[in-house]
């Protein structure tokens, strides 16, 4: 019996220790960026665009030679719409087109307007960010026309040609999920080659360049 509770007491010294129970690893911080999605990344997405430009554009250059857009011209007040659709997270290709409300010199019933319209394309520097640097070009052809009152008689005519570079530039600040809005400049550069006025017609013998420079605000929504 002596020897039975001596094994006995052996068998149960020789058992290993139990091994502690691991220790539960530690939660995760909560990711506090976790549904929260930029304004910038989320316009970015949007390939579609629809745009909207205000502004003011100062008549350069002359409408033919001898005859310099600012002897009859202080400038004009266009509505530009843009529509493009961006091939890559970078460049856009669409369309413009413009309407504006020509502001004449020394002429008390005097009014016209400009209706300017045609391709471009634009190269978003950062289009992700919530401020977008880019940079355009275009081509396109231009109307411009103007009427006046003398003695109760009403005289109109109209002059057109191709714009053949429109350069652009501006910044995008990306406001919401589907808007920016930021500054524009233009510069183009165009010729008038041809002219209407009643029954005459014809083209422009001495033909020269002119050009508008425009200054403005520029709002792009995305679909």
């Amino acid at each position: 019996m002596a020897f039975s509770a001596s094994t006995a007491a052996f068998a149960q010294d020789a058992e290993p220790p139990a091994e502690p129970a691991p220790e539960a690893a530690p939660a995760p911080a909560p990711d506090a960026t976790a549904g929260v999605t930029s304004s910038g990344s989320a316009f970015a997405d949007k390939r579609i665009r629809l745009g909207l430009r205000l502004g003011y554009a100062f008549a350069m250059g002359s409408a033919q030679d001898g005859v310099k857009m600012s002897d009859g011209l202080s400038g004009q007040i266009p509505i530009w719409i843009d529509a493009g659709y961006m091939v890559t997270p970078n460049i856009l290709l669409g369309l413009y087109g413009q309407y504006g409300f020509i502001q004449r010199k020394n002429c008390d019933e005097c009014s016209g307007h400009d209706v300017r319209f045609g391709i471009q394309g634009q190269y978003h520097l950062a289009p992700a960010a919530s401020l977008d640097p880019w940079l355009g070009v275009g081509v396109g052809y231009e109307i411009l026309s103007a009427s006046q009152t003398v003695e109760g008689v009403s005289i109109s005519g109209s002059t057109k040609g191709f714009e053949f570079l429109n350069l652009q530039g501006g910044a995008d600040f990306n406001v919401a999920d589907a808007l920016a809005v930021g500054p524009f400049v233009s510069f183009s550069l165009g010729q008038y080659s041809s002219f209407s006025s009643g029954d005459l017609s014809g083209d422009i013998d001495k033909k020269a360049m002119h050009e508008w420079l425009t200054i403005g605000v520029k709002g792009s929504f995305g679909l």
